[in-house]
């Protein structure tokens, strides 16, 4: 699990599309069933370009790419083909370039570089000659990555739906859904002062940053990466077993951000 810094892309005037460009907002936003689509490159044959810049250099080691349908595609910094990521995280590449991907989301972790743009080039499609998608992309780095995970009772992630209820006459319901949002909460005992010094770090941050749970290349169904806030006291000063020895307990809550 980590807790990471915002998303570094997080305006459409960083965005340089080849194609595209009237779906582009749709990277920003976590609704992965609004998708970036590119626009009349639906053939293997064309390559789809984004390039997205930062205003300053940036340290970079984590990107995400969500509900996607490439196949083939490079990723590269700093406007050289050369300047691929190497990536740690477990999967069919250690290098930011594929040649026949089947995933439709994937989690890289890499050693931090210093860059200025991150280019995608999108080649082909798991359907042979379909336009371009990609339902989200997420670059960062983390605040802190949680050196214990906890069990399965203390962490609890839920999809909040916001509805409007409505009965009928006969008795049947209708439901209107305006929105569904993450929530979740983390509970954590017998952890050391450096464990609790780095949750106090995140939670004074008193604005959105990215939570990310079990993130990975390969398999990464449940895709649970949202950017959250930390709302409410932080709790993490009291003692476990009434103990100065046995360490700290506490819990995190975390609730989706409004895209």
């Amino acid at each position: 699990m980590e807790f990471l810094k915002s998303n570094f892309l997080n305006t459409t005037t960083q965005l340089s599309l080849s194609t595209g460009s009237l779906t582009s907002s749709f990277l920003l936003n976590r609704d992965l069933r609004r998708q970036f689509v590119s626009d009349l490159d639906n053939n293997d044959l064309t390559t789809t370009t984004m390039t997205i810049s930062f205003d300053v250099t940036t340290s970079v080691s984590r990107l995400a790419i969500m509900q996607t349908n490439v196949k083939a595609m490079n990723i590269f910094y700093n406007g050289s083909t050369a300047n691929t990521f190497s990536i740690t995280t477990t999967g069919s590449t250690i290098a930011s370039q594929w040649t026949s991907n089947s995933e439709t989301s994937m989690y890289m972790r890499f050693a931090s570089v210093d860059v200025t743009s991150v280019t995608l080039d999108l080649k082909t499609t798991q359907v042979a000659n379909s336009e371009k998608a990609i339902g989200w992309i997420f670059i960062s780095t983390p605040y802190f990555v949680l050196d214990r995970v906890p069990s399965a009772k203390n962490y609890k992630p839920i999809i909040s739906s916001n509805e409007q209820v409505h009965k009928l006459s006969d008795g049947g319901l209708r439901i209107h859904t305006t929105g569904e949002k993450f929530n979740g909460s983390i509970k954590y005992a017998n952890i050391t002062k450096s464990f609790r010094d780095s949750l106090k770090t995140v939670y004074d941050i008193k604005d959105s940053f990215g939570f990310e749970a079990f993130g990975t290349m390969t398999g990464w169904t449940d895709q649970v990466l949202y950017e959250v806030v930390w709302p409410g006291n932080f709790d993490f000063f009291k003692f476990s077993d009434n103990a100065v020895s046995s360490g700290f307990s506490g819990s995190i809550k975390l609730q989706e951000r409004p895209y």
